[in-house]
């Protein structure tokens, strides 16, 4: 085999492996599943726990869940979410929680006071047109907290529940 034919087919057999591997890099850069969107499949009285480890922010910061409220029939759920602290941290005291429910504002507080509340209450509703409803979840740290919140962490979970209204 000739020197000029042996490079050839180096040359075919090295591009098509780079081109398969950026291919496959290309997958799974845009296949990839967002950590940040939760998808809940509604049933009465069912309870779906969202574990939140090691949330930590810096002043200024933000972290913001999408979930994906499903339901395969035409109902009203009344929608129970309820903040579980499942490890005493003390970002709590510093880091807010606002939930957004069909683009209005239902809760903006306090870590801290969202553990110790009653459960948030949202009338849901599942129309023949609208089988999905999305709720955002943004916890953050106000930019004029400083140091005293330095290296801290939060631990929970929240518990969303489905009651036909």
């Amino acid at each position: 085999m000739s020197r000029n034919k042996l490079m050839r087919i180096v040359l075919v057999v090295g591009s098509t492996l780079i081109l398969v591997g950026v291919s496959l890099m290309t997958w799974m850069i845009f296949a990839a599943d967002d950590p940040n969107v939760i998808v809940v499949q509604l049933e009465n009285g069912k309870t779906e726990a969202i574990e939140f480890e090691n949330l930590s922010l810096v002043p200024g910061e933000s972290c913001e869940y999408t979930v994906t409220l499903k339901s395969a029939k035409e109902k009203q759920y009344d929608l129970s979410l309820d903040f579980i602290e499942t490890e005493e941290k003390t970002l709590k005291h510093f880091a807010r929680v606002q939930i957004v429910a069909n683009g209005d504002v239902v809760c903006d507080e306090l870590l801290a006071t969202v553990f110790e509340d009653e459960d948030i209450i949202l009338p849901i509703d599942f129309t023949e047109d609208n089988k999905s409803i999305e709720l955002k979840i943004v916890y953050y740290l106000p930019i004029e907290i400083g140091n005293e919140a330095k290296n801290a962490e939060a631990v929970f979970e929240l518990l969303l529940t489905a009651n036909n209204a």
